[in-house]
């Protein structure tokens, strides 16, 4: 016998299913771009479902990343909001970034810290190589000596240092790198967690993973034209958020976010441009990472390299002529394939912060802000200069302590020398 239903019962089961198809396309309505204007976008992860910490990072290149990973790992129910002019990976130095991981200097001495960032950095790849799983080029690369002086400071970090640095004779390079150049005298092949990476598939992966850590609670909000504007209102912009970090590099600057912590500030913005070639893919050179004052290394797909890349601190940007007069000057003899065999496909342009020198070197800038002027709980994570790779992941990590401490005194217990840059 078929039970009877009422027509109240069956109003209810109607109203009911209308409502959970509702509730469904508003759930999925929230997992896609929101329009906010013209040239402003929000990326949803979802809508956040609780009442939790609420934190914005101004910059979504390394510095801000490593920034947003470490506070979503470390505060549960955090929410995190990314604010930058682009999408991930899309915009700024971190976009043009060479991608040479490693912990030494150009002299192959060990930098301050280094071994501690090789590691963080080789953390946050692997959460982003789970999403993204060809930001990893090479897994290792090579630095190689043009001088005798060259040659004894490169033995002397092979000695030193054999966990990571490996003496390669000049047959062994031209056998591996195809160089084919007589002007190389040997290197050091670096490995061991020494890597190249694509770094906008690597940011793009690190989101991603963020994304997933997050439950929900991580928006990525681009807004070009407004935050481009001298007058745009950050005070008003950051008043929502509990927490604030400045990660923008050179944005920080060259919009005028920055205002009272821009005055004198221990850094200048230097202009990097670069060349992105093609060759043969015929040939059999092998496309492996070499640096020497400049350097070679491979980009995604086959038959591309890039070369970088100028240093440049006047306001007027070099020419495409000169930029390349300029880089094939500074290392025809480390890869004479490419220049004579390959042709110019793009020429791009980075601005990084770089930091002044100091007792190890430049260094990141990060603390609380000296002025909180543009909010009361600001802190900075800049100056990345030409470390961001081996460094974004370990002052990422100091810098979350001292959020969730609230001091940055934590700063200093994990490194006595970070606050360096305050007054």
């Amino acid at each position: 016998m078929v039970p009877h239903i009422s027509s109240s019962l069956c109003i209810k089961l109607r109203l009911s299913l209308l409502l959970a198809m509702t509730q469904l396309l508003s759930l999925s309505y929230a997992l896609q771009p929101c329009r906010l204007s013209a040239k402003t976008t929000r990326l949803y992860a979802s809508k956040a479902e609780h009442d939790v910490k609420n934190i914005a990072i101004v910059g979504g290149g390394l510095a801000g990343m490593s920034a947003a990973y470490h506070l979503l790992e470390k505060i549960q129910g955090s929410s995190i909001t990314i604010i930058d002019k682009a999408g991930p990976g899309e915009g700024g130095a971190s976009a043009v970034a060479g991608g040479l991981l490693h912990p030494f200097s150009p002299r192959g001495k060990l930098l301050h810290l280094g071994v501690e960032g090789l590691n963080a950095a080789n953390r946050l790849i692997g959460a982003a190589n789970r999403h993204q799983p060809n930001c990893v080029l090479r897994d290792q690369l090579y630095r190689v000596a043009l001088t005798e002086k060259n040659v004894d400071q490169l033995k002397d970090t092979a000695n030193l240092y054999p966990k990571y640095a490996t003496w390669v004779s000049p047959d062994e390079i031209e056998s591996n790198c195809r160089p084919s150049s007589d002007s190389i005298l040997g290197g050091v092949l670096f490995s061991n967690g020494c890597k190249v990476i694509h770094v906008p598939t690597y940011i793009q992966g690190l989101w991603s993973a963020c994304q997933e850590m997050s439950n929900g609670r991580a928006t990525w909000c681009v807004e070009d034209s407004p935050i481009s504007q001298s007058n745009y209102d950050w005070e008003k912009r950051l008043s929502e958020f509990d927490t604030v970090v400045f990660a923008a590099g050179s944005g920080l600057f060259q919009d005028s976010i920055l205002k009272k912590d821009a005055t004198d500030f221990p850094a200048e913005i230097v202009r990097g441009q670069s060349i992105e070639f093609s060759y043969p893919s015929s040939s059999d050179y092998t496309n492996e990472a070499l640096l020497c004052g400049k350097y070679f290394a491979p980009l995604p797909g086959s038959g591309r390299v890039l070369l970088g890349a100028t240093h440049e601190w006047k306001e007027e940007a070099l020419d495409r002529s000169t930029v390349m007069e300029e880089l094939k000057q500074r290392s025809y003899d480390l890869a004479p394939f490419i220049w004579d065999k390959g042709s110019v496909q793009n020429i791009t342009v980075g601005y990084r912060v770089q930091s002044r020198r100091g007792k190890f070197g430049r260094m990141p800038i990060i603390g609380q802000s000296v002025h909180n002027d543009i909010h009361p709980n600001s802190w900075m994570f800049t100056g990345l200069s030409g470390r961001g790779l081996i460094y974004h992941g370990v002052y990422g990590d100091i810098l979350s302590n001292a959020i969730i401490a609230k001091t940055e005194s934590v700063v200093l217990n994990d490194n006595p020398d970070a606050l360096w840059w305050k007054p």
